[in-house]
């Protein structure tokens, strides 16, 4: 008995309590946080801060949820750093801050071209932050526009902006990038990344809206300028991040200028370096299956000769759009958005020993060929027009 009383006795001194435990009545759940620095250089966050006695009124039957209010709050501190700002919500807020069901982070464009290192050293080295987050550049108003849109589908803003990513990252219609690619990116050599951009749409001054357009270019972690919906597409057509996206070609077979429209039910791309003395090449290939789903004028698509007119109008359209994107981030941003010197580095490592010094002089004038080859499977439940009689 001595010895079992001495073994409880050296075990109950090894137990500990929950000694990091938080009570969920002192935690503020964060559901949206942005990060920008001021002209004095200051760094400055804000967050978006769920209510919940707010937010369970809210989503009961009748009028109480009117009368009960926004179920969110918006609050902003500032800093030397960071870490200081962050720390500063201690000062005014009642509750801790938590942040693990934050899946967003907004950067404000002046932080974006100033560079966001010192923000990335910081989220990553906080646990509390989920390095699956999505980043976000800001443009056309404040972090605090954002967070405060009056026009939304959803209880709070930070909702609404999380399904438009979501509805990104399923259709293709926009780039998607979290923490951790953004790092992986940056940590790849030559190679920049790419974060979407989101836009404050405002009327008579006052926000209204956001809408995701297009991207932005960085040049390691400085944002240097902005990609366009269409050169956005072809980026992600090269990067393979094509899937259920729609195509729309403005003129038809018989060159009118009409509208079809087309949704892309798979797609497959390849880039191949090529090496010939002195001289690097890459061939872009591009493959994809699509459906037919609108068209505004009287195309017979029973006939072949219309079927692969269609096809070959997809393929321009595909291309001019990669050629659109090589444009932009080869002569004007000259950034290796889509890894081309990695592709040469993994296929020819001795020649990119040689290049890699001279890499950022030599890119901006690589040739780049772009081929494309799309194959129509269906045009919808008739192949042939309605015919008004």
């Amino acid at each position: 008995m001595k010895k079992v009383l001495a073994l409880l006795i050296i075990l109950s001194l090894l137990l500990t309590g929950c000694w990091d435990k938080r009570e969920i009545n002192e935690l503020a759940f964060v559901q949206g946080i942005g990060m920008d620095i001021d002209k004095d250089r200051m760094c400055d966050i804000t967050v978006q801060v769920l209510k919940p006695a707010n937010l369970a009124t809210s989503s009961g039957g009748g009028g109480g949820g009117a009368a009960a209010g926004k179920p969110y709050e918006v609050y902003s501190s500032r800093g030397v750093d960071f870490a200081k700002a962050f720390a500063n919500f201690n000062t005014e807020l009642s509750r801790t801050l938590f942040l693990q069901h934050n899946e967003i982070i907004f950067i404000g464009e002046n932080l974006a071209r100033s560079g966001i290192y010192s923000m990335l050293d910081f989220i990553t080295r906080n646990p509390e932050f989920r390095r699956t987050s999505y980043l976000v550049v800001v443009t056309g108003g404040t972090l605090d526009d954002l967070m405060k849109l009056s026009k939304n589908v959803e209880k709070y803003p930070y909702r609404e902006i999380l399904g438009m990513i979501q509805n990104q990252k399923n259709t293709s219609s926009g780039y998607v990038c979290d923490i951790n690619h953004f790092v992986e990116t940056l940590e790849t050599e030559k190679v920049q990344p790419i974060v979407g951009r989101l836009e404050i749409v405002k009327k008579d001054g006052k926000p209204q809206h956001a809408r995701f357009v297009g991207a932005a270019a960085f040049k390691y972690d400085k944002m240097i300028g902005f990609l366009t919906e269409e050169q956005t597409k072809g980026i992600m057509w090269m990067d393979n991040l094509i899937k259920n996206t729609s195509l729309v070609i403005d003129k038809g077979p018989k060159g009118d200028k009409t509208h079809i429209s087309f949704t892309i039910i798979k797609a497959k791309s390849s880039i191949t370096p090529r090496v010939s003395g002195d001289n690097v090449s890459f061939d872009v290939k591009i493959n994809f299956d699509s459906n037919m789903i609108e068209q505004n004028s009287m195309y017979n698509l029973t006939e072949l000769k219309m079927i692969k007119c269609l096809e070959n109008l997809q393929e321009q359209k595909v291309k001019s759009e990669v050629e659109d994107a090589l444009n932009a981030i080869q002569r004007k941003y000259k950034v290796d958005s889509v890894g081309l010197g990695q592709k040469l580095q993994e296929k020819y490592p001795k020649v990119w020993e040689k290049l890699k010094d001279r890499w950022d002089e030599i890119y901006p004038n690589v040739k780049v060929n772009v081929s494309v080859k799309a194959s129509l499977k269906r045009s919808g439940l008739t192949s042939k027009p309605i015919q008004p009689r």
